[in-house]
């Protein structure tokens, strides 16, 4: 993914006039490209992170593992409805936080991005 994005931003014109003034190739690359490459590099993070969240449960039931998906599971057979809303709300509070870093991020790689 990384690859594919710089690839297309060394194409851009604000790298070939980089490349015209006679900045040095390692510069342009580390100044210019790999910042507007990294932005769909943090969203495919952001999505395989959410993902990795959801499959928890499963993954923890299939390994036998013990971890929070195993407490989940146990709260709901139980009956534990305290407990399960406090996961449910930690697995939204850590969701929420990963969005946030996410989009703190596109504000620190694209200068163009404000929040206000």
């Amino acid at each position: 993914m990384t690859r594919s994005a710089l690839l297309e931003v060394l194409r851009e014109d604000y790298v070939r006039t980089a490349r015209a003034k006679g900045l040095l190739e390692k510069l342009i690359i580390r100044r210019h490209a790999l910042k507007n490459a990294m932005l769909p590099v943090v969203t495919i993070i952001g999505i395989e992170f959410a993902f990795l969240m959801g499959g928890l449960v499963v993954t923890e039931q299939v390994f036998n593992l013990n971890g929070i998906g195993k407490l989940f599971v146990e709260s709901v057979l139980n009956g534990d409805f305290s407990l399960t809303q406090h996961l449910v709300m930690l697995v939204a509070l850590i969701f929420i936080m990963t969005n946030f870093a996410i989009d703190l991020m596109y504000a620190w790689l694209d200068p163009r991005i404000r929040y206000s």
